[in-house]
């Protein structure tokens, strides 16, 4: 068993992996991909806080709303990757240690 896994290692060292998509340069960059393309819409509490977002940010003028929306946004977005990294990682090695 160990000869196969030695030259499957081999085999993936040989043929790097090529998405065809320049935004996924992983198979998990296309399962977190998948996963967040598969949200049609957002739970009722991220609706909410959205609303209140837009009442603290009716204020500021359009340029500055539209700045912190987007950073608001890049920052979830960053977030809801890393959990879903997580998440498989935890996972794994969950798995692992039930063997």
């Amino acid at each position: 068993m160990n000869k196969r896994i030695e030259e499957f290692k081999r085999y993936l060292e040989n043929h790097t992996f090529d998405s065809g998509d320049s935004g996924c340069k992983t198979v998990l960059d296309q399962l977190y991909r998948a996963y967040a393309e598969s949200h049609e819409d957002d739970p009722p509490g991220i609706r909410e806080g959205f609303k209140e977002l837009e009442s603290f940010l009716e204020v500021l003028p359009l340029d500055d709303n539209n700045s912190v929306f987007n950073l608001c946004c890049r920052i979830c977005v960053a977030y809801e990757h890393k959990a879903f990294v997580d998440g498989l990682k935890y996972g794994f090695q969950l798995m692992k240690e039930l063997k």
